[in-house]
């Protein structure tokens, strides 16, 4: 039943000639040189995807700000209607010419590689509808945003 093992077995608590007081003296190593090569690689990569996240949410903080008018803050005129987008800047400028010969005060800006020509400066968008109208008959997509 019980086989006779060809090596000793040690008891569970043995007793040791110095009663367990002497600790042996051991270098102190660098914590990154304890690391395995892996695992540098590991934490190198989740150091890298934490940079990314947070420069991601920081830019999407930045994004989200209010656009302010000249004097920082926004003020009573804060709807215009956009008339339409261009690439190319000459184009949105004969336009902006063409709508102020006719008597209205055209914004151009630019907004990424695209030039936004918008037409006046309201308070609400109520007060942007009928000239909106008028507009749309020559331009068939404006419409109403914020500034």
């Amino acid at each position: 039943m019980a086989e006779k093992q060809d090596y000793p077995q040690p008891e569970l608590f043995t007793q040791s000639p110095d009663n367990g007081n002497f600790k042996p003296y051991s270098a102190r190593v660098p914590f990154f040189l304890r690391i395995r090569g892996y695992e540098k690689a590991i934490l190198l990569v989740m150091g890298l995807v934490l940079t990314g996240i947070i420069a991601f949410s920081i830019g999407v903080e930045n994004g989200k700000r209010v656009i302010l008018t000249e004097n920082n803050s926004v003020g009573a005129d804060s709807y215009t209607i956009q008339v339409a987008a261009f690439t190319n800047k000459a184009l949105a400028l004969r336009h902006a010419q063409l709508l102020s010969k006719e008597g209205l005060f055209p914004l151009v800006f630019t907004k990424g590689k695209y030039i936004i020509l918008c037409v006046g400066k309201f308070s609400n968008q109520e007060g942007a509808q009928p000239l909106l109208i008028q507009l749309q008959r020559t331009y068939a997509a404006c419409r109403i945003r914020r500034l």
